[in-house]
């Protein structure tokens, strides 16, 4: 073996070894701070039964977040941060994680805890979140699919990460809708999936899985839905409705790689407000993030495991 190759061995043990190391401690120290116990206000009956002894307010705010998948890196200095003093709560709905495994469950719940949001934070489950290893997303987030009631509006949060079965989501929808009918001044709801078909031509109700919705749509107030899962950000008016998908971009031409979408929404007495909000990570964040998610939930878990 000659002097160079000698070298470039040694370089690259050294350089395993290093990572091997990082991803060690790294890992020992995020996962950790994984507990729900540590990080308070996420998806539990207290949490909503917190909301519901607040005070009711005829003016306040929320935000809505799309699909965070790798940018996790953003999520507490960027995405939440803005909410910790002008929001009542706000809602991530859906593809939290990029992979349903403890490696990056442990991540985002790092980053929801260095946060320190002290304001609700209603999660609703992805495909991401769910796939592969369903029952993760409830053991850190406790319920999948969920509403209340606060200052005279109403919150319904679906599960529809996996796509079915429609019919007893939209049976268990209707009930609610039925109950609170003409005794809220507004109705919102979040699910992962959009019922708009925005990818096929011009933006139209996807009638093949979400038909019975539209039949509901008619029948009740529904002010507004807000979705993730399309990697853009696109409003329709139909019918009254209000429809918001609020996505993380990756993939359009002209854009940032990994630019987060946010919706803030002002609901005052007579009229609700939105705002797109687009958060776009530095180079180095983005550098930053993919190296966190390769040692922390790929590299570490096999270290675990060893």
């Amino acid at each position: 073996m000659n002097t160079i190759m000698l070298y470039c061995l040694i370089g690259v043990l050294s350089a395993s070894l290093l990572v091997i190391i990082v991803s060690y401690y790294l890992g020992q120290y995020v996962y950790s701070l994984k507990s729900l116990g540590s990080i308070p206000f996420i998806n539990n009956t207290a949490n909503i039964g917190w909301i519901q002894k607040q005070p009711e307010q005829e003016s306040f705010s929320f935000l809505v977040v799309g699909d965070i998948q790798s940018g996790h890196l953003n999520l507490s200095r960027q995405i939440l941060a803005p909410a910790k003093n002008t929001c009542a709560f706000a809602v991530q709905t859906g593809d939290l994680v990029s992979h349903a495994d403890s490696g990056h469950y442990a991540l985002a719940l790092y980053e929801l805890k260095k946060s320190s949001l002290g304001i609700p934070l209603f999660v609703i489950p992805g495909n991401h979140d769910l796939k592969g290893n369903p029952g993760l997303f409830e053991t850190y987030f406790r319920l999948k699919q969920f509403f209340f009631t606060w200052s005279n509006c109403l919150f319904i949060f679906l599960d529809n990460a996996l796509g079915a079965p429609y019919d007893r989501l939209f049976a268990w929808l209707e009930k609610i809708l039925e109950k609170y009918q003409g005794k809220v001044r507004r109705t919102f709801i979040f699910i992962h999936r959009p019922p708009i078909d925005w990818e096929h031509g011009e933006p139209r109700p996807e009638m093949k899985n979400y038909s019975r919705f539209f039949e509901l749509q008619k029948q009740f107030r529904i002010d507004y839905v807000f979705s993730g899962h399309l990697h853009d950000y696109r409003e329709l008016e139909l019918n009254g409705t209000t429809y918001i998908a609020n996505g993380l971009e990756s993939d359009q031409k002209g854009r940032a790689s990994n630019e987060s979408f946010v919706t803030t929404v002002h609901v005052l007495p007579d009229i609700v407000i939105t705002k797109q909000v687009t958060i776009t990570p530095s180079f180095i964040d983005t550098v930053l993030g993919r190296i966190t998610d390769s040692l922390v939930a790929h590299v570490y878990p096999s270290l675990r495991l060893s």
